[in-house]
């Protein structure tokens, strides 16, 4: 016989009161005697009931209420916009953006103009690269590309450029440097692709440009069989490296520049060029020039010196590079080199100077 204390929450032996508050208790004598173990919860079988005396399912019922009442208030902060205060308290995230000053804005154009002794213009597109620096510009490039030049000659220049907005204004005013003693807006290098870019300064949206005028296209003058150079290269040509050095020839060639009309020169200059070294084998040709002069005037800008090398009277590649007049030549002024078979007539012939090709054209969508 025992009797569980409903005071003490603790099984008895006995009946009647507790030994220790007095509590009458509860007689269990159909239940097995639980032993006094506070250490572990107790164990169920599955599908069996546990049930809890009447003081302990009070206290279940009070954590099952307060529950209840915390998943209520959430749930009501949630519907009324209040959120928790360490929520509230989060500062919200700035939404993020991409800047458009940072996409590049580009226009295809395709415009063209006719041909002017079997040469032509097509202004591909327009771009403008926005700042990121509200004090600064948007610069803004031409791509052009030129059909009709012989290989080996190059587009340095644009002369007499101006490019006009729908409103019949100024769209972009790019700068002008001396080319073979020619004002003109000067161009890069071509790419791959065979297009030249223009660097236009300060540019407004593209889709104001409405038209392009253009007077010249300055281009390096081709070499010339009147400054011809031979080299003695009969004789055994090594299949491997090392090349077989050439006897260079001597004395010099000067090359007449005469002045561009429109320029700033109006006298013929002499540009004396002369080949130091020259090398043959493993398929190649190799040939080394330099000048004599030690600069040219400062107007005259921007000057190309192109050569090109022949096996007999065939041309096996050619070459032009381009410097400063104003400043000291490098040296070497230029390097020639080609793949070539062997062959006992390798000859050079020399090049200096712009050539106008006059297009006065306008171009427009």
């Amino acid at each position: 016989m025992s009797g569980w204390c409903p005071r003490c929450d603790e099984v008895r032996p006995g009946s009647g009161t507790c030994p220790e508050c007095g509590a009458t208790l509860i007689a269990m004598d159909h239940r097995q005697p639980v032993p006094h173990v506070r250490t572990e919860e107790p164990v169920a079988e599955v599908g069996a009931v546990v049930e809890a005396p009447p003081r302990a399912r009070l206290r279940v019922a009070l954590a099952v209420a307060a529950v209840v009442l915390v998943g209520l208030a959430f749930i009501a902060g949630r519907g009324t916009g209040r959120a928790a205060p360490r929520t509230a308290s989060r500062a919200a995230a700035a939404p993020t953006t991409t800047s458009p000053s940072a996409v590049e804005q580009q226009r295809q154009l395709g415009w063209r103009s006719g041909l002017v002794h079997g040469v032509s213009l097509e202004v591909v597109s327009v771009s403008r690269t926005p700042s990121d620096d509200p004090n600064s510009d948007n610069l803004g490039e031409l791509a052009i590309r030129v059909d009709g030049l012989d290989p080996g000659r190059r587009l340095l220049g644009i002369g007499g450029l101006r490019l006009l907005d729908s409103g019949g204004g100024v769209f972009a005013t790019p700068d002008q440097h001396p080319v073979g003693g020619v004002a003109a807006v000067l161009v890069q290098p071509p790419d791959q692709d065979g297009s030249y870019l223009v660097d236009l300064g300060p540019t407004p949206a593209v889709e104001t440009l409405a038209s392009i005028e253009v007077k010249d296209l300055l281009v390096s003058a081709p070499p010339s069989a009147r400054h011809r150079l031979e080299l003695p290269s009969d004789g055994p040509w090594p299949a491997r490296p090392p090349m077989r050095p050439v006897t260079p020839p001597q004395g010099s060639v000067t090359v007449a520049v005469p002045p561009v009309p429109g320029g700033n020169g109006s006298a013929t200059l002499g540009l004396p060029l002369r080949v130091t070294t020259a090398f043959v084998g493993a398929g190649r040709a190799v040939v080394v020039l330099t000048s004599e002069a030690a600069s040219l005037p400062p107007d005259v800008g921007a000057f190309p010196v192109s050569a090109r090398l022949l096996a007999g009277d065939r041309v096996a590649c050619s070459r032009v590079t381009v410097y400063d007049g104003g400043s000291s030549q490098p040296s070497p002024l230029l390097v020639v080199d080609c793949r070539m078979a062997p062959t006992a007539r390798l000859a050079v012939e020399l090049g200096a100077g712009v050539d106008a090709v006059q297009l006065d054209a306008k171009l427009a969508g």
